[in-house]
């Protein structure tokens, strides 16, 4: 699978399901380098869409549900592919590689409080994307789920950086700060959306981050403090233990919330805009010896079905879900409307000068809101599940806007077809 590609200075870079990254002339389409930051044997991975800023791509290794994989972090030279930095997101052992110069960071293990053996450092890894502020020079990771994912005995500690957003100097790879958003993840409630960085209508400098966990957050940068937490779909039993004796049923599931695309703002209305998951997830754990004879390389989440396609817990019924789009005021947090779909809403939601807003669902429906008021001004099925990103952009004058659409994926029960990228506009 891949998240997207980044594009600097005539080359284009994207990741690999292998864990090479890769570069291209954009106008002849030449192989200009290659570059591992993966072990594909462990199970890791580069879905995530890169990003680049002064000579410099970067992009961080999936895998995290892994049994042993750690996640981390990277800087190339656009130019050659070499490592300029990496960053360990989790505490990086004695045994563990190197691949090139290591940015300084306060981690280790004492944050994990892990027994070996059978219980090792796993999770914290990345796979969609990231932010960068060019004004301060400062690049935000958000930092996947730890791991086994349901079992948190194994892992008593807080678990740094899993479920946060780390904050590192872009040019060095140096720590600079964190902010811990899923305190203890028990869920499978990645930080995995790409935060938006921007200032609001009151002067603010904030953080906007929507994880899978359900909720809209506001951090003030200045301070590092939390404005606001909301909710923007269903919760419940969030903070109920899991058991091995009986299954235990919590919304947002593990495929819930926000999922792959993070909030959008609008400096027009000051909204907050992000799409929404309703659909929930029934896990029961297995015995914790059990747990530990897990094969290192191997999915690493604790549920006691052997059932591959309930290997991240039981999804409710097929189409027993829900989408919503929700606006929020960027100041307060203070939801302004909100619309509910008959599918879930994993595509990014794309606000206009124009005054409206664009996404899909799961049922491959495509919507036009007033981002005003929410009220809906067009829709049409256009094809497969819409779950990828949402662009608009001009051609001899003529406004487009393109949506990837057509994902079919095991855990997700949607229209077997081919996927597409789908071009709308008007005449």
């Amino acid at each position: 699978m891949n998240r997207g590609a980044a594009y600097m200075d005539g080359a284009l870079f994207r990741g690999t399901q292998d864990g090479r990254v890769l570069a291209y002339d954009f106008k002849t389409g030449k192989r200009l380098w290659e570059a591992q930051i993966a072990d594909p044997s462990k199970g890791e991975s580069a879905p995530a869409a890169p990003i680049t800023w002064k000579g410099l791509v970067f992009i961080g290794n999936a895998g995290g549900d892994i049994k042993g994989v750690k996640g981390r972090m990277y800087a190339l030279d656009a130019k050659s592919g070499k490592i300029v930095w990496e960053f360990y997101l989790v505490p990086k052992g004695q045994n563990d590689p190197a691949r090139g110069p290591l940015g300084r960071s306060p981690l280790n293990e004492a944050s994990w409080g892990n027994e070996p053996p059978g219980a090792p450092i796993t999770g914290g890894a990345t796979w969609t994307s990231y932010s960068l502020d060019p004004e301060t020079g400062l690049l935000y990771v958000p930092g996947g789920n730890p791991a086994p994912d349901f079992a948190p005995g194994l892992r008593p500690g807080s678990n740094l950086y899993s479920g946060s957003v780390v904050v590192l100097d872009a040019e060095t790879g140096d720590y600079r700060n964190h902010f811990k958003i899923v305190p203890k993840d028990w869920h499978d409630w990645d930080v995995s959306g790409a935060p938006a960085i921007v200032t609001t209508a009151g002067g603010k400098k904030i953080m906007l981050l929507a994880p899978k966990d359900g909720h809209l957050y506001g951090f003030d940068l200045a301070s590092s403090a939390l404005l606001y937490k909301q909710p923007a779909t269903r919760i419940e039993n969030a903070e109920t233990p899991f058991s091995t004796e009986h299954p235990v049923h919590f919304c947002p599931g593990s495929t819930g919330g926000a999922e792959w695309n993070g909030p959008a703002y609008d400096p027009q209305t000051n909204h907050v805009y992000i799409g929404e998951v309703e659909w929930c997830t029934t896990v029961r754990v297995k015995a914790e010896t059990d747990i530990r004879a897990t094969p290192a390389g191997q999915p690493w989440s604790g549920e006691a079905s052997v059932n591959p396609f309930s290997m991240w817990g039981a999804g409710d019924p097929d189409f027993d879900w829900a989408g919503w789009v929700t606006a929020f005021d960027a100041d307060t947090g203070e939801w302004r409307w909100r619309a509910k779909t008959n599918y879930p809403v994993q595509s990014g939601v794309t606000p206009t000068a124009g005054g409206i807003v664009l996404f899909g669902d799961m049922g491959g429906n495509f919507y036009v809101l007033d981002a005003l008021n929410g009220a809906k001004l067009w829709s049409q099925k256009i094809g497969g599940a819409v779950a990828g990103g949402v662009i608009t952009y001009g051609v001899d004058g003529k406004q487009r806007t393109a949506a990837a659409t057509g994902l079919t994926e095991i855990l997700w029960p949607t229209e077997l077809t081919t996927a597409k990228v789908s071009v709308l506009g008007l005449e």
